[in-house]
């Protein structure tokens, strides 16, 4: 439970200071609180979490099923994430 108040409250962070470029296309960004994911993992919603940590961190503890995608990444690897789930990045 602790990793995923953890992990919700790193994508608050995460999406408040790193603005999309401007020639990405608009995503929808919201910071969503650990009971709206418990309560999506509950519903059994398709959610994926990515893991924008360096692999150093993510080695030592991450998610339970949690793709990693460093957030140096991120931008070019878009594309190989799921476009029907709910991606949750921390």
């Amino acid at each position: 439970m602790g990793r995923l108040i953890a992990a919700c409250l790193v994508v608050g962070v995460l999406f408040w200071v790193s603005p999309a470029p401007a020639d990405d296309p608009e995503v929808p960004e919201k910071y969503m609180s650990v009971d709206e994911v418990n309560a999506l993992l509950e519903e059994k919603k398709p959610v994926t979490f990515i893991d924008v940590r360096p692999k150093e961190q993510f080695d030592e503890l991450h998610i339970r099923g949690a793709r990693h995608v460093p957030l140096t990444e991120l931008p070019r690897r878009l594309a190989s994430l799921s476009k029907q789930d709910l991606l949750v990045l921390y």
